[in-house]
């Protein structure tokens, strides 16, 4: 199940790969955290019941907050100016006052997709019936399952980090603008879903 996570192509795959290929490796392993720490609030959410409650109440709320967060995302990787290609870890920027920036980014990128909560609903109840909601077991599918879902989105962060070094400057931003439109359109399309 960690692995269905890490190979499923949605918008946080595209924001780590994106991040780490135009800001750099920590760049994309702050992401990563970010999107990590709204997967453990959607679990406690669903540990304890409440996810019933807010599916019914706020989904279409959530949708309109993740398609603003993609559209947003993608406009800025669109009218961006074109990215320096970097060589060496000295001439990176500064990443010190972005840090909470990116962090908030992958959590609100992960959190507030309805599909995350679903997926999480769907493992929860999994969980339960094979293990039990206190066994030990059950806590230890969930850290099995976390920690392949992390471990492989560092290793997403660390191949883009390599492509960033073989690939032209030119090229890094064709790449940041493409996935930067790929990011609106699919914001444009899951806010008509939940409000059409």
């Amino acid at each position: 199940m960690g692995l269905t996570i890490t190979i499923s192509i949605g918008p946080g795959f595209m924001a780590l790969f994106q991040t780490s290929i135009v800001r750099g490796v920590k760049a994309g392993v702050v992401l990563a955290f970010g999107i990590l720490i709204s997967d453990l609030v959607l679990i406690s959410v669903s540990y304890f019941g409440l996810s019933n409650l807010i599916l019914k109440g706020n989904h279409t709320i959530l949708g309109i907050i993740a398609g603003s967060v993609l559209i947003i995302s993608g406009s800025i990787s669109v009218l961006a100016k074109p990215t320096t290609h970097f060589n060496n870890p000295s001439d990176l920027p500064d990443l010190t006052s972005r840090l909470p920036i990116l962090l908030l980014k992958g959590f609100l990128l992960n959190i507030a997709n309805p599909f995350v909560l679903m997926f999480w609903i769907g493992v929860m109840g999994f969980a339960a019936t094979s293990y039990g909601m206190h066994s030990s077991g059950f806590f230890i599918f969930f850290l099995g399952l976390l920690s392949t879902a992390f471990s492989s989105d560092l290793m997403k962060c660390y191949l883009s980090g390599f492509l960033k070094k073989v690939l032209s400057s030119r090229t890094i931003t064709i790449v940041n603008k493409v996935l930067g439109i790929i990011f609106i359109v699919i914001g444009i399309v899951i806010i008509y879903k939940m409000i059409g």
